[in-house]
């Protein structure tokens, strides 16, 4: 049945905006969503050949011969609708209607998953509560959240994010919260934002109809809260607390005793506490996200006998998947500690962009999930059963009791159990998912799997990359390809796992400098195009067996690869590199008629691409020369077209022509290191994230007396007495030489250190003596916190290019999503 009017209900149990992320396709309705790049429509026939029979689809996308055959459909519901997201929001506001029960909503520019999560742990023995998966809190995570709620609940926890205006109007009815807190705000999503000001009135509308409303109290945020409330909210209760001003709702004391902490709570106008806990947390960001929640679980009526228990299992929040690299050639998908059915149903469909390698799941028991134990195992089993996985490995008493749901399963009691069994050494060449509750300690059991070589570490926010990838699309609109730039190991970020986010996204083309990474890449299950800038002509089988292709600059190449061809009697896509300037690789303009003679003799070589390169688009000094290049390159480019009498991809645009040239984009534009959210233009660097974050850590902290001095060649001197503290990084890891003594600094505890005497080959030392506590194992971000990319190269008198590249190998890399 086809209807032409937006639901008010739906048949399915279940929603899925993922055509991959359908586990009870029968019991699914699917929501097909057009979007710049992709389009849910497309999947509906196939998706329907599985059993899903249940579809949202958008009026401006149903027409052709799909409608035809969904008129044929049997047991079939298609809703036809303007727009599938505003249906989604209006079904998850009817069904937020119709579970009336108390909800909190959590808002801020930092720590709404970390609030949502800790709340949780605090209430769970006193409410059956709903909370929102991982960090669902968009347009469309707050209603799949929203739709999570059931009979059994008691307590809803549920997280909102914006980023532009007008977009809390949309979420506030969703979530219809009778309780609120507003975290920390900051500097995040502010882009679209004209102040922070504009931001934190636009957040405060998730409050309109909220009885209480719980927030720090701060000389930015206190008149802003204030004033806006009496406006959209006079009846709220405002319980503002400070660890300064005890005229607040609440006075907060913090005491911070080495790296646990004592939290006192005293109401205004009372002479006692009325909360007293420790708690191991000791930075400030936790102390304030756990105040927070401790007022809020107090506000729900939990007394403070139990909240003292309940806060033993406050632990810090992984917010975030890890990527690494195992040994026996293993790659790990470190998904711990979010062991819920809704986690699993992400994770999993990670396991496809490895399909060159053998599937393993290694999962605890689900604990405090409310669900019948028999169902829960019942379900966890289809989910996997849908994934042909290899090996599975369960963890817990539960998953032993319920192992017959399983088509196959090896079960041990503890992680302890699991490896010394030794059946983890049996595991290679294969890509293994960790899921775990945390009592299960899983780290034993990554720590076991993981390849340990250096504990400096360059993390690779995937989701940040991704972020930057749609930016770049929205810029070029949807005519426009892109190429990426993974050359030189991706700038030193990992080609394969870039490679892979890149073709997930629909990538048009990649780049590699040789042809030894282009079959790397193929190795390692990457099937975008590949073009290959600096081929060999003795490398040409290789090339056409690994389906590269080759950039072709000089007569002797394109010679070269006509005989190839010739003689192996194949068609051949190649690549004409022009150079209008750079005066680098490519052929001249006084070659191109006798290039246009010979490739007009060529006709197994199909051009498949001309292409040029700015040399320096990133410099407005320099804006005529390189107008001047664009301009020769689209008269060349033409001149090719029209003697080959197709016209090939033409593409000119590096990363700071896209935003800088935009007549430079034509058809194609080559992204490299903008995507990593490096860029000298204020308005890309705006709307830009950091993906990069490299880390390493302290080794040791010594006191050092004044006139003493620090490193090789002794210059490194202390005026005063001081402590510096050793980091486990050197130049042999990429850290130059030249940010030695004060030109380097790294963030520690959130506060700047300079360096101070040489940079030694594995080590560093900084200067801490401005910081109160400083201990072996803390962590040292040398860029990618308050310090950024740009501004450490510039101190090291080079390139972020250089600095990226130059990051060795022995540098572990980890690849997250928040």
């Amino acid at each position: 049945m086809i209807y032409h009017n937006e639901p008010n209900q739906l048949k399915s149990t279940y929603i899925s905006l993922d055509s991959r992320q359908i586990y009870e396709p029968a019991d699914t309705a699917f929501f097909a969503v057009r979007g710049l790049h992709h389009d849910g429509h497309q999947f509906i026939e196939s998706l329907y050949q599985k059993g899903v029979r249940e579809f949202i689809v958008e009026k401006s996308a149903w027409n052709g011969p799909l409608v035809e055959k969904a008129n044929t459909w049997q047991n079939t519901s298609i809703w036809v609708v303007a727009n599938s997201i505003d249906t989604l929001q209006h079904i998850a506001q009817l069904h937020r209607i119709a579970y009336n029960i108390p909800v909190v909503g959590i808002t801020g520019s930092n720590g709404k998953t970390t609030c949502k999560e800790w709340l949780f742990t605090l209430t769970k023995s006193h409410f059956q509560v709903v909370r929102s998966p991982k960090s669902f809190n968009s347009q469309i995570g707050v209603p799949l959240s929203i739709w999570g709620i059931r009979s059994q609940h008691r307590l809803g926890i549920f997280e909102a994010g914006i980023s532009r205006i007008n977009e809390m109007d949309r979420l506030e009815p969703i979530i219809r919260p009778e309780f609120g807190i507003l975290t920390n705000i900051g500097e995040a999503h502010g882009k679209n934002f004209e102040s922070e000001s504009e931001k934190l009135v636009e957040k405060l509308k998730l409050f309109r109809h909220t009885k209480k409303l719980i927030y720090r109290a701060t000389p930015n945020t206190s008149p802003i809260v204030g004033e806006t409330m009496q406006k959209i909210n006079p009846e709220c209760e405002l319980i503002s607390w400070s660890t300064q001003d005890p005229n607040q709702s609440i006075y907060v004391y913090w005491k911070i005793t080495g790296k646990s902490s004592q939290i006192k709570f005293q109401k205004r106008n009372q002479s006692e506490t009325f909360l007293s806990v420790q708690t191991n947390l000791h930075d400030e960001a936790s102390l304030e996200n756990l105040s927070h929640c401790l007022i809020q679980a107090h506000v729900l009526g939990i007394k403070s006998e139990e909240l003292t228990l309940a806060i033993t299992g406050i632990k810090p929040v992984s917010m975030r998947l890890e990527i690494k690299e195992g040994i026996r050639n293993n790659q790990l998908i470190d998904d711990s500690y979010n062991n819920d059915i809704d986690g699993l149903k992400l994770a999993l469909p990670l396991f496809k962009r490895y399909e060159e390698k053998k599937k393993v799941l290694i999962i605890s028991d689900f604990i405090e999930t409310g669900l019948n134990e028999t169902e829960l195992y019942q379900s966890i089993a289809q989910l996997i059963r849908n994934q042909r996985i290899e090996k599975i490995v369960g963890v817990g008493a539960q998953i032993d009791r319920n192992k017959h749901h399983f088509d196959h399963i090896e079960t041990y009691p503890t992680a302890e159990s699991l490896i010394e069994s030794g059946d983890l050494n049996n595991i290679k060449d294969s890509v293994i998912l960790l899921k775990g509750a945390r009592k299960y300690a899983f780290e034993k059991i990554v720590n076991a799997l993981e390849n340990k070589s250096h504990c400096t570490q360059l993390e690779i926010n995937l989701e940040a990359l991704q972020n930057n990838l749609s930016y770049y699309r929205k810029v070029l609109g949807a005519k426009n390809k892109i190429m990426g730039m993974v050359k030189a190991q991706a700038y030193g970020a990992g080609a394969v796992e870039i490679a892979k986010i890149l073709q997930t996204q629909g990538i048009e083309y990649l780049t590699v400098a040789y042809t030894d990474e282009g079959v790397h890449l193929r190795n390692n299950g990457i099937y975008t195009p590949i073009m290959v800038m600096n081929p060999q002509v003795e490398e040409f089988d290789k090339m056409v067996s690994y389906a590269l292709e080759p950039e072709i600059y000089n007569f002797s190449m394109l010679r070269a690869i006509d005989d190839y061809s010739n003689n192996q009697n194949k068609n051949i896509k190649i690549h004409i590199k022009l150079d209008t300037g750079m005066k680098r690789l490519g052929f001249e303009m006084s070659d191109l008629p006798e290039l246009l003679d010979e490739l007009n003799q060529m006709p197994q070589l199909w051009v498949v691409t001309i292409l040029s390169h700015l040399a320096a688009s990133e410099n407005p000094q320099h804006k005529e020369f390189t107008l001047h290049q664009i301009t020769q390159f689209k008269e060349a480019a033409g001149a090719i077209s029209e003697r080959l009498g197709y016209k090939p991809i033409w593409h000119i645009a590096n990363s700071a022509a896209i935003q800088n040239y935009p007549e430079a984009h034509m058809d194609m534009v080559r992204l490299g290191i903008s995507m990593y959210g490096i860029s000298g233009n204020p308005i890309e660097k705006k709307a830009l994230e950091n993906v990069l974050t490299l880390k390493t850590y302290v080794s040791q902290v010594k006191n050092v007396k004044k006139g003493e001095t620090v490193g090789y060649g002794r210059i490194g001197q202390f005026k005063e007495d001081g402590r510096i503290a050793t980091l486990a990084i050197g130049y042999a890891d990429g850290y130059c030489r030249t940010l030695g003594n004060g030109e380097g600094l790294f963030e520690i505890h959130g506060q700047l250190c300079p360096t101070i005497g040489s940079i030694c080959m594995d080590l560093c030392m900084v200067d801490i003596s401005h910081i109160a506590e400083v201990n072996e194992g803390d962590e040292a971000i040398v860029f990618g916190g308050k310090i950024q990319l740009e501004a450490l190269a510039k101190a090291a008198q080079t390139i972020p290019y250089e600095m990226m590249t130059s990051i060795s190998s022995r540098v572990k890399r980890i690849y997250v999503r928040d």
